[in-house]
Parts: structure tokens; sequence; C-alpha cells
């Protein structure tokens, strides 16, 4: 749920609690009886998205990174000796073509990254009958492409199930409004009936009515960077398909990234001024990166909002 969606389903447990409190109060009223029975199912029927909005999407992303990193392995056990074959018979256009450092190809993005690998293992399957002397067997060149087919099969693992969660909470707003339309054309209406007879009833209604902001503060996080630096924003962005909605409130055009720390910029993209966006965690990096960061390549020092939803 997004802090917003949060703060209103909490509105409706809270006037749920204080009906079911009250119940002898209003049970003799057959429309009252109605309306709120009709209030309870749209607040089950919420819970039962919002329970499958939040499932645990961690599992889909370790089952990628550990493919990841044993298609990275695979590709420097068989690129570095290609390397010493490539330095040894002067092929300087090979040993460019798979020349990568483990933190190249960790830093590149999904696709792209499969590409790469793909090309390791079409130069090792070439010239597999030189490798022998170099470590390298037809074996291995087998088995690391059985190693890339496994990565490719989960790419798309993670952003889907994100577009999944996407979906889940467009319908949680349409439930979260329909609950709405129950309260404030029905028992709204209604609960003035009591306001003699049951005083308390109706003052405890009202307080449970009004929507409390219960985190906007703690997920806000406006700040300056200074020209020529980076910044970390949050160092805690480790849930793939988190929200942030980023402003770039200053006059210059600013990069926003998930890095591996503190000053790594992760898959950056590029707010103008002014410009407002909402990316997912994944979307600014791939899976395992947590900190959030801002990077100004102005000389003149930019700012920022971001809200976490």
């Amino acid at each position: 749920m997004k802090s917003k969606q949060e703060n209103k389903y909490s509105m409706f447990l809270s006037t749920e609690q204080v009906c079911n409190d009250n119940n002898s109060v209003w049970a003799g009223l057959p429309a009252f009886v109605t309306a709120f029975a009709a209030f309870q199912a749209c607040i089950a029927d919420i819970n039962t998205t919002r329970l499958a909005q939040e499932a645990d999407l961690k599992g889909i992303a370790q089952d990628k990174q550990i493919k990841e990193d044993e298609m990275i392995r695979q590709a420097l056990a068989i690129a570095k000796p290609i390397i010493a074959f490539a330095n040894v018979t002067g092929n300087s256009q090979l040993k460019q073509e798979v020349d990568y450092s483990e933190s190249e190809l960790r830093k590149s993005r999904d696709t792209i990254l499969e590409n790469k690998c793909q090309i390791i293992h079409d130069r090792a399957n070439t010239n597999i009958g030189s490798l022998a002397p170099y470590g390298v067997t037809a074996g291995m060149v087998t088995a690391y492409q059985t190693a890339i087919n496994d990565y490719h099969s989960l790419i798309a693992g993670p952003r889907s199930a994100i577009a999944m969660r996407k979906t889940q909470t467009t319908q949680l707003d349409e439930k979260l409004n329909a609950g709405t339309l129950i309260l404030t054309g029905q028992l709204d209406q209604l609960v003035v009936l009591f306001k003699v007879s049951n005083p308390t009833f109706v003052s405890d209604y009202t307080n449970a009515r009004i929507i409390v902001d219960l985190g906007a503060g703690a997920n806000t996080f406006t700040g300056t960077v200074a020209g020529g630096e980076t910044k970390n924003i949050i160092n805690n962005a480790n849930d793939d398909a988190e929200e942030f909605e980023i402003t770039n409130t200053g006059n210059d055009p600013l990069k926003f990234g998930r890095g591996v720390n503190s000053n790594d910029m992760g898959n950056s993209i590029t707010f103008l001024a002014g410009e407002t966006i909402t990316k997912t965690a994944l979307e600014l990096c791939a899976s395992g990166n947590k900190f959030l960061n801002v990077q100004n390549e102005n000389a003149a020092e930019g700012s920022y909002k971001v809200v976490r939803q």
C-alpha cells in the first residue's frame, strides 16, 4: 500500500471498530445494518488485495541475483583465459570483445549484461580448439550457455511482479473509493440519528472518520546537492517494488539512481529542472543495490524532493 492508501485504510479499520463496539446502538436501524455490512465486505475485499500486493518479491529478486552471480562467475572464468590467448596470438579484437571486469559486468543493465556474456560464450565457442591449454573446455562453454539461459528466464521476473503490484495498487484505489462512498453516502448520514440518544457513539464515530497521516514526514526527503557532487538520499531502498516520487526542484538537470554505495549511481535517470517522475527502485537499478543517490553534474547547487510511496 502507498502511504495515502494506508492512511485511509487505517481510518476504515478505526471506523469499523467503533461501529462494532456500539453494535447495540444501531442494530435496530435496518439501513445502518445494511450499510455497515456492505462497508465490512469492502474492508475484507481491500484486505485480500492488500495481502496479494504485499506478497514478498524478495524471493524472485534473490533467485535472479543467484543466477546472475553464477553467470558472471563463469563469464570471468572463460573470458580471462581468452584474454591470455588473445595476448599470446596478438588478436587485439578478440581481447577487446571479451575484456570485461567483474565491476563492468555487474553495473550493466540486465539485457546488456546478457549480451556481453553471450559474446564471451560465442567467442569461446569459436576458439574452443585453441583454448584447451588455457583451461577452457567444451564442457565449460556448454555449462556457461546453460547459465546464460537460466539468467535470461529470470530477467523479467521482478519487473512482471512489480507490474502486477502496480495493477493491485490501482485496484486498491478503486476499492478504497467504494468504501468511502458507503461512508459518506450512507453511514455518515445515518449516524446523526443517534446524536441525542447516544452522543458518545456519534463523537467516537466522528473522530474515527478522521484520516491521520501516519508517516508522510518520515517518507519525504528534501535537500540540496552541491555542483559536481553525488549525495546519498536513502540508504535502505531494498525493496525493488518500492516507488519513489522524485522531483527536481532546482534549475538544472539532476541524475537519480540506486547504487551499491553512497557514490554509485546505478542505472541513473536524468530529471530536468522542475520535473516530477515516479519510479520503482528496480527502475533506478538492478536488484541488490540499496543506496538512492542524486548526482549534480552542473556548477550551481541543485535541489530535490523525494517522496517514498
